[in-house]
């Protein structure tokens, strides 16, 4: 049993966290699962959100090495990626 609730898309959406939320959905990426487990802290959320935007989005990190995150990422919540 988890010890955090889930916020909803429609939670997620109506708190300050919409655009951010938004953005998530229309580009898939990060999954909103990431806002629906640390909204409870929005401004960590926001936080996390940018931090991730710009390891991802800026064209800093080599491709290879964002597939290995991925992939380390997938396998560590047991997800079949």
């Amino acid at each position: 049993m988890s010890n955090i609730s889930l916020l909803t898309l429609d939670e997620l959406k109506e708190s300050s966290l919409g655009p951010l939320v938004k953005k998530c959905l229309k580009h898939k990426a990060p999954d909103p699962a990431f806002h629906a487990i640390m909204g409870h802290n929005p401004e960590l959320s926001k936080s996390m959100y940018i931090a991730w935007g710009t390891v991802f989005n800026t064209g800093k990190i080599d491709h290879k090495l964002k597939e290995i995150i991925r992939v380390q990422l997938s396998r560590m919540a047991d997800c079949n990626y």
